[in-house]
């Protein structure tokens, strides 16, 4: 026997507690299956990832320092060398100007000691030559003179006549200034 009851729809507001419970289990599931497959592994990529790129920060830094200070450093190489170089050449300048002035006096006193050889030796020559005309003259002398008296004059004659003669000579040398 049918009445003719339609069954009446379920009521959208109303609860039912054991579909809220098994619904609340799927969501309890899904969120700690997705925490454990999903969530975690990203979370620890990403910590990961974080930590290589403070790494990376850090030793960029670290390098950057490191270049700031070996840029540092190598200015201070190449002005110290500059400096270095400047009194290189300023000593270097120094000493040929010094081995100029010392090879310039060591020329100037080699050609006062040539001169003055020079002169030695033209004095030598010149006292030489006197000496030469001394004997000529007394020489000339004594033959005019045996001319003359037309006799053989000894040895000793012969000197002191010589010195008598070389005597004049100096004489006359000396009145006149000498023998230039």
């Amino acid at each position: 026997m049918d009445i003719g009851l339609v069954p009446l729809a379920p009521n959208p507001l109303s609860i039912d507690i054991w579909t809220f419970v098994f619904s609340a289990l799927n969501v309890l599931v899904i969120v700690l299956v997705l925490y454990k497959f999903l969530f975690k592994p990203i979370g620890n990529i990403i910590e990961e990832r974080q930590a290589f790129v403070e790494n990376s920060l850090a030793e960029a830094k670290a390098q950057r320092e490191e270049a700031e200070r070996m840029l540092a450093e190598y200015s201070e190489q190449l002005k110290h060398a500059k400096d270095e170089a400047r009194q290189i050449v300023q000593t270097a300048t120094q000493e040929a100007e010094a081995y100029s002035s010392r090879r310039r006096a060591e020329a100037e006193q080699e050609a006062e000691r040539m001169i003055e050889r020079a002169k030695n030796e033209i004095e030598t020559e010149r006292l030489k030559a006197l000496a030469s005309i001394r004997d000529e003259v007394a020489t000339l002398t004594i033959q005019a003179a045996e001319r003359v008296i037309r006799r053989e004059i000894r040895a000793d004659d012969h000197s002191r006549m010589v010195h008598e003669m070389l005597q004049s000579v100096e004489e006359r040398q000396a009145k006149e200034g000498g023998l230039q």
